[in-house]
Formats: structure tokens, C-alpha cells, sequence
């Protein structure tokens, strides 16, 4: 019950503590900085990069931008890697713990008509609604794990149907910064 109250605490301290440090420090937030650091120590890089994407879902924090950022400091590859591991370990937790922190009820309370028409096709058609879900870059593949873990979709077809979703997009994502990035 005590971490319900505690994760929006958590996440306004997060924001406001990078905000500071931005605020600062803006010279550690330069791109040349962090391509130095992640150079410099590669394996811790990728590592809080992969605990930063496992457990922004709990907290509602887009992957996109996260995305972006580690396609531009890492190798394609390992992006891709790294990244499908962390979206993955990061459905696993929204799934596990969507009941238990609430998230059911407040989706519910704040978006009824849509919480009930994604539940109307996801009891349909489970696998093709969480991978379309999970391609499409402006809505939150959070919350189709959430409304699926409420209907007690297994597991196993959420990480599925999120996997085949977001490794398409990544891998446009990659495609697209990586031209952007040789022009």
C-alpha cells in the first residue's frame, strides 16, 4: 500500500533532481560529455542504461526519448539489444505489478470509454492488439500491458506481442537516427 503512495513521490523527485543537476551542471549534459563518459566506462553505461529503461514503465516515463539516446551513444547493435531487453524487463514489471499499485483503477477512472473499447479487442484478439500497440510510436505500450495484465493476459503473449511490436520499431528508430546522424 505504502509504495502506491510512494511512486508518484518518486517520480517528481527523479524530475526534479535531474532538473537541478541540469540547471547546475549543464556542461555534464553536453552530447560530447556523455559520449565521453559512455566511452570511457562502456559497461556501466549500458547497464544504467538498461536499468533506466526496465523501470521507467512503473513510472509512466515514454521510451521513445530513451530510445533515441541510446541509439545515439551506443552501437546499433547493442542499442537494439540492451533496449529490447529493457522494454522487455520493463513489461514484465508493469505486468507483475499493475493490480498491486493500481494503475487498473486509475486508468479506469481517467479513460473509461478507452480503457473499455482496447479491452473489447484485447479479449478478442489478444496478440495482434498488444504487437500493433506496441509499433505505434505515439501511444504508450504501457498501457496495453496494464489493461492486458488486468484482463489476466498471460504473460508470455504480452512479451511476445510487445517484442515483434517494438523491435520493429526500434529498428526503424535506429535506421532513421543513424541517417539523420551521417548527413
Amino acid at each position: 500500500m505504502w509504495l502506491r503512495r510512494a511512486v508518484p513521490f518518486i517520480w517528481v523527485s527523479l524530475v526534479a533532481l535531474g532538473l537541478t543537476a541540469y540547471v547546475l551542471y549543464p556542461e555534464y549534459f553536453s552530447l560530447a560529455s556523455i559520449e565521453g563518459t559512455t566511452d570511457e566506462h562502456h559497461a556501466v553505461a549500458l547497464l544504467v542504461y538498461f536499468l533506466i529503461l526496465s523501470i521507467r514503465g512503473l513510472v509512466l516515463v515514454p521510451s521513445t526519448p530513451l530510445l533515441v539516446s541510446g541509439i545515439v551513444l551506443f552501437d546499433p547493435v547493442e542499442a537494439f539489444v540492451v533496449s529490447m531487453l529493457g522494454i522487455l524487463t520493463s513489461s514484465t514489471l508493469v505486468h507483475r505489478c499493475a493490480r498491486y499499485l493500481g494503475f487498473d483503477a486509475l486508468l479506469e477512472r481517467r479513460y473509461p470509454e478507452q480503457a473499455e473499447q482496447i479491452r473489447a479487442h484485447l479479449m478478442e484478439h489478444q496478440f495482434p492488439v498488444i504487437a500493433g500497440w506496441s509499433i505505434c510510436p505515439v501511444v504508450p505500450t504501457d498501457l496495453v500491458v496494464y489493461l492486458a495484465a488486468t484482463l489476466r493476459v498471460p504473460l508470455w503473449k504480452c512479451l511476445v506481442g510487445v517484442g515483434a511490436g517494438e523491435a520493429g520499431l526500434l529498428s526503424l528508430y535506429i535506421l532513421i537516427v543513424r541517417a539523420v546522424l551521417a548527413a
